[in-house]
């Protein structure tokens, strides 16, 4: 199956209200869509500008225009080189080779009649996410962790990282006001020292936190060693995990006892597999963690956790903050993320993105 064209475009996503963490602020964000042609098929993906693989709008534009050409005539099944030409001509730009991966998947799922999930190895039919709750004031964490379990959600993911004694008091305030059957989990995206993660780890002990994700700065990893080794929590590693050669690290050093593998920082389903059979080997669980992804991007990052033999938490969220989102992908029931059902990645185009 030869590729015979590729197109893409760009549309602005808006998020309801500005969304705050460690390392900044995010309202309004772009992504693009990615269509690889072959005959009467098309395979659709996405790429996703962000700050930890340090692609901006103009980078992605300027990579998929440069690969276009070299890809076309290109069989679409041989994955492993389609990769390899990506990490040639593209080093360095992950997120587009995402966005190529995930279209090529889709292209080959809809060729076959198959969801991609299925043609990964299907583990189990749905994953609960978590639904995460940016630096707020107290009053306000709260509310919306309410309005998060009305909703459905079993999961909360709550961001901390810039005041360690707030984020020790919105924590435990969520715990008392949700109760115990609800899960929660903590990201800290770099925000802390050693020395206030030990601590923060240390308050957070009796609260059924099931891990503390990213405590301190990407390129410590001594620091997360330590923390690993001492931490009753689970400590997990996301900045510090955006290559293969990371995680490996991660796994020699003892840094971490869980990855969060967002397909954007990795390059998509194929280098996942390879990253996801690594840590099924060493005894690491994956969270399938996601950027500023609208519901395609999602759901390529959905298929993928259905799959994984080494995962065993999703994040999968990003999408319900946006008011304008034209794509569709995935289905949520009961604080579960099901696929469309639909051959490939089930993506559908809507208010005139076709």
């Amino acid at each position: 199956m030869k590729i015979e064209s590729i197109d893409f475009n760009k549309i602005n996503l808006e998020r309801e209200e500005p969304f705050r963490i460690a390392t900044g602020v995010s309202k309004d964000t772009v992504n693009f869509l990615i269509r690889i042609h072959a005959g009467d098929i098309d395979g659709i993906g996405v790429a996703v500008p962000n700050s930890v693989t340090r692609e901006t709008a103009e980078s992605i534009e300027h990579s998929i225009l440069k690969i276009r050409g070299i890809l076309i005539g290109r069989d679409a099944e041989n994955i492993d080189e389609i990769h390899e030409i990506l990490r040639k001509e593209i080093s360095g730009n992950p997120a587009v080779e995402c966005g190529v991966d995930l279209a090529i998947y889709d292209l080959i799922g809809k060729s076959k009649g198959l969801e991609v999930c299925e043609m990964l190895g299907r583990m189990r039919d749905c994953i609960e996410t978590s639904l995460t709750i940016g630096i707020e004031d107290l009053e306000t964490s709260v509310n919306k962790a309410v309005i998060a379990v009305k909703s459905g959600f079993r999961v909360l993911k709550i961001k901390t990282g810039l005041d360690v004694n707030g984020d020790i008091r919105r924590i435990r305030t969520i715990r008392d006001v949700v109760g115990s059957k609800i899960r929660l989990r903590v990201d800290c995206n770099q925000g802390y020292s050693f020395e206030e993660a030990k601590r923060f780890v240390e308050e957070l002990d009796c609260l059924n936190i099931e891990f503390v994700e990213q405590p301190v700065s990407a390129s410590d990893f001594e620091s997360m060693r330590k923390l690993s080794s001492i931490s009753s929590i689970p400590i997990m590693a996301d900045e510090s995990a955006k290559t293969l050669d990371d995680v490996n690290r991660i796994i020699r050093e003892n840094c971490a006892s869980m990855i969060n593998l967002k397909l954007v920082k990795f390059g998509g389903i194929y280098p996942g597999t390879i990253v996801d059979a690594i840590c099924k080997d060493h005894d690491i669980s994956i969270q399938v963690g996601c950027m500023s992804e609208c519901e395609a991007s999602i759901a390529g990052g959905l298929h993928f956790a259905l799959s994984g033999k080494a995962v065993k938490y999703a994040d999968l969220d990003s999408h319900f903050s946006f008011m304008n989102d034209p794509t569709k992908g995935v289905e949520f029931k009961d604080g579960r993320l099901y696929t469309s059902g639909f051959p490939g990645l089930g993506i559908d185009l809507i208010r005139g993105e076709n």
